[in-house]
């Protein structure tokens, strides 16, 4: 009888931030051996990885669900099926749903219809709008918390947007009190509102054009960011700041790094990789991105971070609309739904940086995988192929290259901003803990198998 479950055998393997010819031996859900080729092992099922990659599985922090409320969008079993073939084994969804996730009830809700549909690995961003519900959800394991500072329409909820600092400094000591992570959306609202006016003043008009030329001003990003380096001094709060894409701000968060601060950050893709003619081609489907590419010191200032550290991770803010909310953005985009699906294809977009050179395979995985294991204090558990680690892992054919159409996606809302693009590297195999959940992009996991992630106080 085999002594061991299953055996990946001739890959490359990324183990301790280098590609070496190993061989990843499991036993019930962990990875029990990395092995030299050749070397000795019996499995009952061995899993030929030859000229494939052998990597961590994704864990993504910044996921909507849309799941209570707005389920003709996606689901928790929709969105774990285009995660699990886009290599993603773990996410962690955010509280802008409806009802919100910000009480206690809603909190142990959400958890109840996850536990049921999701077939990879989940966590929740309880909202962190009121300090006697952040101690509850605490807890009860909330993976921790998420602030708005935008504030409009869906799926920027006015009900969790906290722009006030003297309520912002109250919720940071609390959550710094329970020692979980806080990400937060940096926003100038009210620089935001105003250069808006002064654009349809100017008699543009309002479309996803204008909207992402105002939304994606340096300067409202900037000057957030600069009040929550200091709020986050004066609290000690585990601090993420999302969308981290204004020159200034990746400098003010450098700076704040160099003095021993605790703040992380983290960037989507779609911010550096959409472009002007993308919003002129797909309009809302590309909205807010296209500007920040027009901008080379922007870019590579973006480039410069994801390389030294400053950004400690690439997350997908994968946020599905239908295509008929998004056509709203050509006339209304003030009051459109704005966010795009990234889960079917979440690790071809950075592989494919990796193999145009801007970005080595090492900070990839980095970038993708380990660091956010970190910030959930679940590393070396996750985010790492070593013995002991959960196995959770892809196979990627890292010269196999793919033109995105919206054909076959498992996203419920059947579309992809990247339709067009050419990718190289693709996920073949997802497995999480020990179980395939996705082969040759066709999904195996089954409903309930994810786990939840509660919180880990640091």
């Amino acid at each position: 009888m085999p002594q061991y479950k299953t055996r990946i055998s001739g890959g490359d393997v990324m183990v301790r931030g280098q590609l070496v010819p190993a061989d990843v031996l499991i036993d019930g859900s962990s990875i029990v051996g990395i092995l030299r080729p050749g070397e000795q092992a019996d499995a009952a099922e061995v899993i030929d990885a030859t000229g494939k990659w052998v990597l961590p599985g994704i864990i993504d922090t910044h996921a909507h669900t849309r799941e209570p409320g707005y389920t003709h969008k996606e689901d928790f079993h929709t969105a774990s099926r285009a995660a699990a073939v886009g290599g993603i084994t773990t996410m962690i969804d955010m509280p802008n749903v409806e009802p919100p996730t910000d009480t206690l009830e809603q909190f142990e809700v959400k958890r109840d219809l996850a536990a049921a549909k999701s077939i990879i690995d989940w966590g929740h961003w309880a909202a962190g709008t009121d300090p006697v519900q952040v101690k509850k959800m605490a807890a009860a394991g909330a993976t921790g918390f998420k602030i708005f500072q935008v504030s409009g329409a869906y799926p920027h909820d006015p009900r969790l947007a906290v722009n006030d600092e003297g309520r912002l400094i109250q919720v940071f000591r609390t959550i710094s009190e329970v020692g979980l992570p806080c990400l937060l959306h940096p926003f100038n609202q009210s620089l935001f509102e105003q250069l808006s006016t002064e654009a349809f003043a100017a008699g543009k008009p309002p479309n996803w054009q204008t909207f992402s030329e105002v939304y994606t001003t340096e300067a409202i990003w900037h000057t957030a960011v600069n009040t929550l380096v200091n709020l986050q001094a004066l609290t000690d709060v585990r601090l993420q700041v999302v969308h981290t894409h204004s020159r200034g701000s990746l400098q003010l968060l450098r700076e704040a790094k160099e003095r021993g601060q605790r703040v992380t950050a983290s960037v989507d893709p779609k911010y550096y990789h959409l472009t002007r003619d993308d919003l002129a081609r797909l309009k809302g489907r590309a909205c807010p991105g296209g500007y920040i590419t027009e901008d080379p010191e922007r870019m590579a200032a973006i480039w410069q971070a994801l390389a030294d550290g400053t950004i400690d991770m690439i997350d997908s803010d994968h946020a599905p609309h239908t295509l008929e909310e998004i056509e709203v953005l050509d006339h209304d985009a003030w009051n459109a739904a704005m966010g795009s699906p990234q889960y079917d294809w979440q690790y071809s977009i950075t592989l494919t940086d990796v193999s145009e050179g801007v970005l080595s395979l090492r900070r990839a995985v980095e970038l993708l995988s380990e660091a956010p294991a970190r910030l959930l204090g679940i590393f070396p558990r996750k985010g790492a192929l070593l013995p002991g680690s959960d196995a959770d892992l892809v196979l990627v054919d890292p010269r196999r290259q793919v033109v995105l159409t919206d054909e076959g996606l498992q996203t419920k809302v059947g579309w992809t901003p990247y339709i067009g693009r050419q990718v190289t590297g693709v996920v073949e195999l997802t497995m999480l803990r020990g179980t395939t959940i996705a082969k040759d992009r066709q999904v195996l996991g089954e409903a309930g198998y994810g786990q939840y992630l509660a919180g880990v106080a640091q």
